[in-house]
């Protein structure tokens, strides 16, 4: 049965910091309250861990390397230059094994096992009412240009388009984000509250999409965000609200404990890898995704923002994963 726990603190980061020394790592955010008299209160459960799934068949076994194709061979070696594990490796190999005996060429069968193996986010439909995407991540891991790209997208597409930020902390962040909001005539509300980010997004009415930078403090992003949801139930996604997890290709680990623990609140619902052109191991960031079950939106590859980003697809990833690329 799930054990609920109340969580009190003085502001966000405060009541993240004490879920995370009551639950430890496996704490999840299932609620938030704010107190008009100041304060949060959180409720916390600690997450289960999943029953161990049946013992899989046994690998087929791996061939000595006097055996293994040169065409096999081949993808293992791209595979590792791509900085994907030993692990993900004979995940991907022993399948294109299979499809080759078959009669596929090597590369072709690891193209077609690589795109059914990392997810593709559906974009959101247009509904004819407002809705807020928001960027979060870390300092640093390109939340900026990826907003000016995501809005250059979604001009293309004939959506009427407003940015805002809330990044107050960072010198030069708002001269930034003006500069792209002048160079594509679209409005820039700049909110450094979560009661300034509500009234932006009444101000934004009339637009089809209002997209929010963050500033890479998780907390202050939460309670920001989170503002403009107030008395919702639970964690899950309000219509027309979402964020997306801004991920640098070159990045290892999953970050700080406290910084998940507070995008958790946030639930992103999908990631943009950013940076693609500054790392050859881009298995790594990919093998995040699918170790956590994000979907991927987006690829970036460069600072210009009306050619460097590219919808996520199953061709893709596997271009990455093979090429080193998006073609």
């Amino acid at each position: 049965m799930m054990q609920i726990q109340r969580i009190q603190g003085r502001d966000i980061s405060d009541a993240l910091e004490r879920a995370r020394e009551t639950c430890g790592l496996e704490a999840v955010v299932l609620s938030q309250e704010s107190h008009s008299g100041g304060g949060v209160t959180l409720s916390v459960t600690r997450r289960h861990a999943e029953p161990k799934p049946a013992k899989p068949p046994a690998p087929e076994p791996r061939p000595t390397p006097h055996r293994e194709s040169a065409d096999v061979a081949e993808v293992r070696q791209r595979l590792g230059e791509a900085g994907c594990s030993d692990e993900l490796v004979e995940h991907i190999l022993t399948p294109v094994r299979r499809l080759q005996a078959e009669g596929v060429h090597a590369i072709d069968a690891a193209a077609e096992v690589l795109g059914r193996l990392f997810k593709v986010a559906p974009l959101p439909k247009a509904t004819g009412r407002l809705r807020t995407m928001a960027l979060v991540g870390p300092t640093g891991a390109g939340k900026t240009t990826s907003l000016a790209k995501l809005a250059v997208v979604l001009l293309q597409r004939g959506r009427r388009v407003a940015l805002a930020t809330t990044d107050t902390y960072r010198v030069g962040a708002v001269d930034q984000l003006r500069a792209y909001a002048e160079v594509l005539q679209v409005p820039l509300f700049v909110a450094a509250t979560g009661d300034e980010l509500a009234g932006t997004v009444a101000a934004a009415q009339d637009c089809d999409v209002l997209l929010v930078d963050t500033a890479g403090r998780s907390p202050s992003d939460t309670e920001s965000l989170t503002r403009l949801e107030p008395g919702r139930a639970s964690a899950g996604r309000a219509p027309g609200r979402e964020s997306n997890r801004v991920r640098r290709a070159a990045a290892r680990g999953g970050g700080r404990p406290q910084a998940r623990l507070a995008y958790s609140v946030l639930d992103p619902r999908a990631t943009i890898l950013t940076k693609l052109d500054e790392t050859r191991e881009v298995g790594i960031a990919l093998e995040f995704c699918l170790r956590h079950g994000m979907e991927s939106a987006f690829l970036c590859d460069g600072q210009d923002v009306h050619a460097n980003i590219h919808r996520a697809t199953a061709g893709r990833f596997a271009d990455l994963c093979l090429r080193g690329r998006v073609a």
